[in-house]
């Protein structure tokens, strides 16, 4: 797979939002005290002309049309890794192309593109703490690619 030019094209038509604040803190179950900063714009500051993906942790804005002009370039990256057609995980995807959040933005421009379904907990009903647990165990996942249109 030609990831070069996959993250350029990514870089080109998509991109990350946070949802909440650009710092938050928690405390794990364990006891142990997290600080997560989300460098990137909040999702309400997207342009009105990108479509935006809900990938549970974070929003990834599309460009539809930039995206449009890679569609066929970008179909047939994908279709050199033949694990696209069985809908794998962002954490195989992420481990492959070397980033996860590159992943969620991969899985967002496909969803645009209608080359598949993003699969997330809240696709199945899950809401909350409990769809935020099953996405962090690897449960945000794509239906598979489909065949070039």
């Amino acid at each position: 797979m030609n990831t070069k030019r996959l993250y350029e094209i990514l870089y080109a038509t998509t991109v990350q939002l946070r949802k909440g604040e650009e710092v938050e803190e928690h405390t794990e179950k364990s006891g142990l005290r997290v600080k997560e900063i989300f460098a990137m714009p909040h999702e309400s500051e997207a342009l009105p002309t990108v479509e935006k993906v809900d990938m549970v942790f974070l929003t990834v804005g599309v460009d539809k049309a930039e995206a449009e002009k890679h569609r066929a370039e970008l179909h047939k990256i994908l279709s050199e890794y033949p694990r696209f057609k069985d809908g794998p995980s962002y954490i195989e995807v992420g481990a492959e192309i070397g980033d996860q959040g590159a992943a969620f933005q991969l899985f967002a421009v496909g969803k645009v593109l209608g080359f598949w379904d993003v699969i997330t907990p809240m696709t199945l009903g899950f809401k909350g703490d409990e769809a935020r647990d099953m996405a962090g165990r690897g449960f945000i996942m794509v239906s598979g690619l489909r065949a070039a249109a």
